[in-house]
């Protein structure tokens, strides 16, 4: 009779096959807190309160994953910003553990696969987009899956792999239209990839399975002739740039503004590496790298030489595949510690500025930058979006709730109903006033095409109703609203802590 000895109890422990580290969860578990603390108490910004309105008025024509998601934050814990931000939050720390697997199944050693998804998490586009309400934070956790998926039927051949890889591709294309461009590559993959008597089967269970998952948007999109993506073409538009050399360098160096210049690098020389490798000989492994890549830089190229409309945050998501073969690399002694450090500054440093903009208003007021944020908006967005340096961006994540009972004291002072419909041209307002004010009115937008199935005036708007216009201090009324005789109420201020007021008149239009 064997005795039950220490020994053998050890041996009859059998291991998982996914250890976890303790240290590495409780990096991730702080780096989660963390970026819900920098959070916390921050007001909404713009694009925020767009979001959450539209998640309350929910249809399928952009976003509706996210939208969908922030809808059911809101019905658990409505009126609650740091409620409403934690599918980000916990979407982000997902595609961080995802990022790590599969830089693991793509064959890392484990160490190597650490660093990449530290410098993922550190990197200012990861932490931003999953700290605050963004579609790169739920597009970039359904592409990951899509890419281990992609990994796994390379292996495996099974139908159900490629099932799941469509079905992943097709909610990344219900985050963002850019996921289209992702798919694109993937497809491109599975036709060249592939022995040819397998390939209608793995290609036909993908496409199937990525046209099912994002037929509300494909039937949304078909039944209104593709007309908001038609809209957004002004989107990120860059005039000053005109000639096609100005553009492309641009359209490189813009990631700058998302990820630091080590990690680009980083990604650009695997980039390079898997074209070199192309040329030598096709690897499905590469292809499986780069073809996603190529799809999405190339969709985002055109649009930067045909219209100009440059984003660094357009193209990082297409980079994903590559993340693998770039921690792959032959690196020196010490670069994946300056590159995760240089990422963590300017993420920690941007968090810091939006929840204290105080304690950064003046210097950047005072810099040579701050009016450099004019360049980067359209024309047309400028109307649209008024914010016109650095400082009044970052400031534009507080001062909305004292705000919104600036108005209703203005109009309660004034004797006018503060149920009165309130309509802009500048769609910060009215949806950050949809968000915080306590009296129940309906609002509207003029003049911005975008809007037109959400909140436009002209459709919705009663001829005779009394409404309320509201802009920034010195915007005319706009001439679609010229048939309506106008009386000034009077100005409210929006001011966060440490930022300079902006203010805001008031018309009562009939």
């Amino acid at each position: 009779m064997i005795s039950n000895t220490a020994s053998n109890r050890d041996q009859n422990i059998k291991g998982s096959p996914y250890l976890v580290n303790a240290t590495w969860a409780l990096a991730l578990a702080a780096y989660t807190l963390a970026k819900g603390w920098l959070t916390y108490g921050v007001e909404l910004g713009k694009d925020e309160a767009l979001y959450w309105y539209w998640s309350q008025h929910l249809d399928a024509s952009y976003a509706l994953v996210p939208f969908s998601l922030i809808a059911l934050a809101e019905a658990l814990a409505p009126h609650g910003e740091h409620f409403l931000r934690m599918p980000s939050l916990l979407l982000g720390s997902l595609s961080v553990y995802s990022l790590y697997r599969l830089c693991l199944d793509c064959g890392l050693p484990t160490a190597r696969a650490r660093w990449a998804a530290a410098a993922f998490a550190c990197s200012h586009w990861a932490w931003h987009t999953s700290s605050y309400l963004h579609p790169d934070a739920f597009l970039t956790a359904c592409w990951l899956l899509a890419l281990r998926a992609a990994r796994r039927a390379c292996n495996t051949h099974r139908l159900t792999d490629y099932l799941c890889m469509g079905a992943a591709c097709g909610l990344a294309v219900l985050c963002k239209y850019s996921g289209a461009f992702l798919t694109a590559g993937l497809g491109l993959f599975l036709l060249f990839s592939r022995p040819a008597k397998q390939h209608p089967m793995a290609i036909a269970a993908f496409a199937i399975a990525a046209l099912c998952v994002s037929s509300p948007l494909v039937y949304a999109q078909l039944s209104t002739a593709f007309y908001l993506p038609h809209t957004l073409s002004t989107l990120s538009k860059i005039e000053a740039l005109d000639s096609p050399l100005a553009r492309l360098l641009f359209f490189a160096i813009n990631p700058l503004l998302f990820a630091s210049p080590l990690l680009l690098y980083l990604l650009y020389s695997a980039l390079w590496k898997a074209l070199g490798s192309v040329r030598r000989a096709w690897s499905p492994d590469v292809a499986l790298a780069l073809l996603p890549a190529l799809c999405t830089l190339g969709a985002f190229l055109f649009f930067a030489f045909h219209r100009g409309q440059i984003k660094g945050n357009w193209i990082l998501v297409g980079f994903l595949s590559l993340w693998p073969l770039a921690f792959n690399l032959p690196a020196r002694r010490g670069l994946y510690p300056a590159l995760i450090l240089s990422g963590l500054l300017q993420a920690v440093g941007i968090g810091w500025a939006l929840k204290y903009p105080g304690t950064v208003g003046a210097w950047v007021e005072r810099s040579r930058i701050d009016q450099s944020y004019v360049g980067l908006v359209s024309r047309v967005d400028r109307a649209r979006e008024p914010s016109y340096s650095w400082s009044e961006r970052v400031c534009e994540y507080g001062g909305w709730s004292a705000f919104s009972h600036s108005v209703d004291a203005l109009l309660a002072q004034r004797n006018i109903a503060v149920q009165t419909p309130l309509v802009s041209n500048q769609y910060s307002i009215p949806f950050g006033l949809a968000y915080y004010a306590n009296t129940p009115r309906t609002y509207y937008t003029v003049d911005d095409p975008r809007f037109r199935d959400l909140t436009d005036a002209r459709n919705r708007l009663a001829p005779s109703a009394a409404i309320l216009f509201v802009a920034r201090q010195d915007t005319p009324v706009p001439r679609s609203l010229h048939d309506r005789s106008s009386r000034f109420i009077g100005s409210a201020k929006r001011e966060a802590v440490g930022c300079t007021a902006v203010y805001y008149d008031l018309y009562l239009l009939h």
